[in-house]
């Protein structure tokens, strides 16, 4: 560790990725991430807001909500083409929030430290829990 700004402690430069061994990169992953799968193809849904903003999201992180996960299992989408799941009542900005809080849950699903408060707005905490009712999460 070296001295940072007012005597704190700062983490040194990670290597760059050249300079780690291909299966220390691997191992590292899936220490860091409970939930990697080497074996496991990527996947993933687009999501369309109410204002046309579009969002390409992991399958694995999208089935945090089991609203997405109900629609991706009711229908299988063409060969090569994301699951593309419209949403006409949520705006881009919520739906925005809405996929950083699916991160954050998968993030800490069977956490073993402290979770950190999931952060929002006061100006769309109403709109945003309508929307999570609505998508049944919790």
């Amino acid at each position: 560790m070296a001295q940072g700004v007012g005597g704190g402690r700062t983490a040194r430069a990670a290597p760059e990725p050249s300079a780690v061994a291909p299966g220390t990169v691997m191992a590292a992953t899936a220490i860091d991430n409970p939930h990697f799968d080497p074996a496991e193809s990527f996947s993933y849904l687009k999501l369309v807001s109410a204002d046309g903003h579009q969002f390409y999201l992991d399958r694995r992180i999208a089935y945090e909500c089991d609203s997405f996960r109900k629609r991706v299992e009711q229908d299988n989408p063409k060969d090569g083409q994301p699951k593309e799941i419209q949403l006409p009542s949520v705006t881009g900005k919520l739906l925005e929030k809405v996929i950083e809080y699916l991160y954050y849950k998968y993030k800490h699903t069977d956490s073993k430290v402290a979770i950190p408060e999931f952060p929002i707005d006061d100006d769309v905490v109403l709109d945003l829990l309508l929307v999570a009712n609505d998508l049944n999460l919790y």
